[in-house]
């Protein structure tokens, strides 16, 4: 295994740990909606650049995934930047 597929394995990690604690927290806001976005777009970019190391996508897939890495680390910035001094939805449970 190449130091890029292991690198992408750990994202792949990463991303499924925010992803979780994403859907089990009750106290979630904007900001970690968007830093999961972010660690998942970082996954996707680090399995593009495994991809371009192995040769294993043709030019779409491989544009496929760097576009789609990129759309979704930017809408985590952007959510993360955006509503990162909002103050915290009150708990009405």
């Amino acid at each position: 295994m190449t130091p890029v597929a292991i690198l992408a394995v750990f994202c792949a990690t990463m991303a499924a740990i925010a992803v979780w604690r994403l859907a089990t927290d009750d106290r979630r806001d904007r900001v970690d909606v968007g830093s999961a976005l972010t660690v998942v777009g970082i996954t996707v970019l680090a399995a593009l650049w495994a991809a371009l190391e192995e040769g294993w996508l043709t030019s779409i897939g491989r544009g496929t995934l760097g576009v789609l890495g990129a759309c979704l680390v930017g809408a985590g910035v952007v959510l993360m930047v955006r509503y990162w001094d909002d103050p915290p939805e009150p708990n009405c449970s």
